[in-house]
């Protein structure tokens, strides 16, 4: 699914502000984060590239690469924390773009009864996603456009 920018409401995200904790499409990135200089401070990942080079880390462990952005939560969330939080709820959260994650996790150890399978991590091609929408770091790959991954909603 396509995730909306959270300023115009049209448009598909294409940025994710980890300060603000807000994706944004271009347009709306460049007015909001060009207005003082305090705001282009804010470290930003764009959502249409490869995040293995410039992810920031977990929000909650603050140890490895954060990948994953929990929507309700308002998280960048690591593999592992992910799946540790997550385990037992129905949060929608997202993949930043150009990650592969595994359905291995935590919640075989977590006690949680909720059943994990591997289509609670959805990976499809900018094609795929023409007629989808929704709402929500990343640098680095050279990958064709039709290799890109991007950004999906996850459900459990």
């Amino acid at each position: 699914m396509k995730i909306q920018c959270e300023v115009c409401e049209k448009a598909e995200a294409e940025v994710l502000c980890c300060s603000d904790e807000a994706v944004l499409c271009k347009p709306c990135d460049i007015k909001i984060h060009e207005a003082n200089k305090l705001f282009q401070r804010h470290h930003r990942v764009d959502l249409q590239k490869s995040a293995l080079a410039t992810s920031p880390l977990c929000d909650i462990c603050q140890e490895r690469k954060g990948y994953f952005f929990c929507l309700e939560d308002r998280a960048l969330l690591c593999n592992e924390c992910d799946g540790a939080i997550h385990a037992c709820n129905t949060h929608q959260r997202f993949l930043l773009s150009g990650v592969q994650a595994s359905d291995q996790s935590l919640i075989e150890n977590s006690g949680c009864s909720t059943s994990f399978s591997s289509e609670t991590y959805q990976f499809q091609s900018k094609a795929s996603l023409n007629s989808q929408n929704s709402r929500e770091e990343t640098e680095a790959g050279n990958l064709g456009e039709a290799d890109k991954i991007s950004p999906v909603i996850l459900s459990p």
